[in-house]
């Protein structure tokens, strides 16, 4: 039965049928044993460390079992982290617990406030409460809200369901997009040193840049467990992949506490300040040295903010010479986080018109690598968020990466809102973003 905004939330566990498995991952269970790639839309490729290889991961996990006696966690880090619904397993999770359905009288709301805005005939930059009104559903959203944060049993990321994108023109979704979202974060960031704050991901194929050149938000390869430059990531489907593309979602906690009870060293580890980040020639220095894991001093929040890329190198961005390679603990442990958060997900099969949120804070993303169908092409628009009003909690972000969240959400100029897919080549191979400016 379909959910509305206001709907009650059932905990009806998703039949085991229905459950995302390692074989859709595309690798097998590490106890099947022969670890044989079964499936073109998952992680494992041996010629691809971005990509971690499952094989490779677990006959490390054969070979040299981690023993857990004796080791003591970083200073400060919690044995475990409880209480808080944002800590779960996919397998656990029902979609009438994070889908919610837009009704008649909500779409039509919609498109009353679509319909003011563009009376007024201001930039996409004025999108805003004031100038999108919605009077009734704007407070259900704001409510709603508060599942990202992990009141009212939010579990860090929920869809909203409903619309049809077919409805609109390109520029009105963008404006409804963001419309929308004023109502769960009024405060948008800035995606690139472009000044763009709308993202188009979508694959933009061999005719604008060639395959060993394109960067992943404009190619249709998987992508790793990541964080972004953000406090809450957003996502409009304006058309769903023809294969594979699932968004895919795990609780931050949930991987550290599995880390800190069965692989402590590894948080150790995470916590060092000597992991070497490529800057891909963004700033001065060759590459930077920080955690991937983070205790904040005044929230307590532990927190991962990390990206592949720029620790391993990929296929289109090949690692800077001279940087410190991974070491041996290094690699084990960031592909732990990878697997482990996984094992955790909850595998989004998205559809036409769904609106995505989640909190960066809480929870790690990922997407399946996906094909289209001529002109049948996955195509999402991605926005970045931050809640000023929740700063006291949730506001807190490491020192060592403060200055790319400014950079992201402070003074940002003149904004540039793409309606259309920039198909620019110097653009979509710009090796110097990732995940933003993380």
């Amino acid at each position: 039965m379909a959910q509305s905004l206001v709907s009650a939330i059932s905990t009806t566990p998703i039949p085991a049928e229905d459950q995302p498995t390692f074989l859709e991952t595309g690798y097998t269970h590490p106890e099947a044993g022969d670890f044989e790639k079964t499936s073109t839309f998952g992680f494992p490729d041996p010629a691809k460390t971005w990509n971690p290889d499952a094989r490779v991961y677990y006959a490390r996990r054969l070979k040299s079992p981690l023993n857990s006696a004796m080791i003591t966690l970083s200073e400060g880090f919690p044995s475990r982290i409880g209480n808080t619904s944002l800590i779960w397993s996919g397998q656990d999770l029902a979609p009438e617990q994070y889908v919610f359905y837009f009704n008649e009288a909500e779409i039509a709301e919609v498109e009353s406030a679509l319909k003011h805005f563009t009376g007024l005939n201001q930039s996409i930059s004025a999108v805003g409460r004031s100038t999108f009104p919605l009077a009734t559903l704007g407070p259900r959203l704001m409510l709603l809200a508060n599942k990202l944060y992990g009141e009212s049993r939010g579990l860090g990321f929920f869809i909203l369901r409903g619309l049809n994108p077919d409805r609109y023109t390109a520029e009105e979704n963008v404006i409804l997009y963001a419309g929308i979202s004023s109502y769960l974060s009024s405060h948008r960031g800035k995606q690139d040193e472009k000044n763009n704050m709308l993202l188009h991901l979508i694959d933009l194929t061999a005719s604008v840049a060639p395959d060993d050149v394109r960067q992943a938000p404009y190619s249709n390869v998987p992508q790793p467990f990541h964080t972004d430059t953000a406090d809450l990531l957003s996502l409009y489907c304006l058309n769903p992949a023809v294969s594979g593309g699932r968004s895919i979602l795990a609780s931050s906690w949930k991987v550290y506490n599995e880390l800190a009870t069965l692989h402590p060293a590894h948080i150790c580890t995470l916590a060092k300040g000597d992991w070497a980040f490529d800057t891909f020639g963004r700033s001065g220095a060759a590459y930077n040295m920080r955690p991937l894991l983070h205790l904040l001093p005044k929230s307590g929040r532990v927190q991962f903010s990390f990206s592949r890329r720029p620790l391993t190198g990929s296929p289109v961005s090949p690692r800077t010479k001279g940087i410190p390679d991974l070491t041996s603990k290094q690699s084990d442990a960031l592909d732990t986080v990878h697997f482990t958060a996984l094992a955790h997900a909850v595998h989004i099969t998205q559809q036409k018109g769904d609106l995505q949120y989640w909190n960066n804070f809480a929870l790690l993303h990922a997407r399946e690598g996906f094909q289209d169908e001529g002109k049948n092409k996955r195509h999402l628009l991605r926005l970045w968020l931050r809640d000023e009003t929740r700063a006291e909690k949730w506001g807190e972000v490491p020192e060592v990466i403060k200055g790319p969240w400014m950079e992201a959400f402070g003074n940002v100029g003149e904004e540039v809102w793409p309606v259309a897919p920039q198909k620019d080549r110097e653009f979509v191979v710009e090796q110097r973003r990732s995940s933003g400016f993380a």
